[in-house]
């Protein structure tokens, strides 16, 4: 099969596309690779991947991490021991905006439209991803995790004992410091003049920022303009149902 496609491929691509023959190659290996979600069914950033992968119509099974992660079969395909982990075939790939850019490549007609190739979209794309991660993302576990009776990291105020009666205290702070974030940047620049994050079509910004509003309304009420755009990203097939286990699990707290 190898064989016969790099032929093709031989014949097809034009001298100026270089890359043609190991495009074509790694589409038939990823045709015959099954893909596999490791993931925590609560999470939401497990949502992230399994929201993607059924919006695009990727086939995968889905494994549940839970007591594998520091495992040392787990920590040797994936370093991070972090879940969600996707693997294919050789590929074993952690972080969220990694293995998303990876889908977009390794299943082009199914993705790629969600990480379009002009470089410019894609560092905007990349902006988004990088920002959701040193931005908002590193307020939920200070902000939601104590409620939701998740540990939180060393030097938290609810982790330790010292400090453990200022949690209260130290949510309220995070959910002011949740709502400016979500006011100055989400509904002012990043959904402006759009319907998706930057965008007149969802992205890949979108797959990894949309599923963690279910646990972001643990820390505090969603803007309208962000309730809008999640109505928004749930009318797309898939979406809904791969979000809802973390749904259903933080609705009971959210503000």
């Amino acid at each position: 099969l190898v064989v016969v496609a790099a032929g093709t491929s031989h014949n097809l691509c034009s001298k100026h596309n270089k890359n043609c023959v190991t495009r074509l190659l790694l589409l038939v290996f990823d045709m015959t690779d099954s893909v596999i979600l490791w993931a925590l069914p609560p999470s939401a950033n497990s949502a992230v991947i399994r929201s993607f992968l059924k919006v695009t119509g990727i086939d995968f099974t889905e494994e549940n991490a839970w007591g594998k992660t520091r495992t040392p079969e787990y920590i040797a395909k994936f370093p991070t021991n972090l879940a969600p982990s996707l693997e294919h075939g050789e590929a074993c790939v952690t972080e969220n905006g990694a293995i998303l850019r990876y889908l977009c490549r390794a299943f082009p007609e199914k993705a790629s439209s969600y990480y379009p190739e002009d470089m410019k979209t894609q560092a905007k794309i990349d902006m988004l991803l990088d920002f959701i991660n040193t931005g908002i993302c590193t307020y939920i576990p200070r902000g939601a995790y104590p409620s939701l009776g998740f540990p939180c990291g060393p030097g938290e105020v609810s982790s330790m004992e010292e400090t453990k009666e200022h949690t209260a205290k130290s949510q309220a702070e995070t959910a002011a410091g949740v709502d400016e974030i979500l006011e100055k940047k989400y509904v002012e620049i990043f959904l402006k003049d759009t319907k998706y994050l930057l965008s007149d079509t969802p992205t890949i910004a979108d797959f990894r920022f949309a599923p963690m509003l279910d646990f972001i309304k643990v820390v505090t009420t969603l803007p309208p303009k962000l309730v809008e755009y999640y109505d928004a990203m749930n009318e797309l097939p898939g979406f809904t149902e791969a979000c809802a286990a973390p749904k259903e699990f933080a609705t009971p707290y959210w503000k």
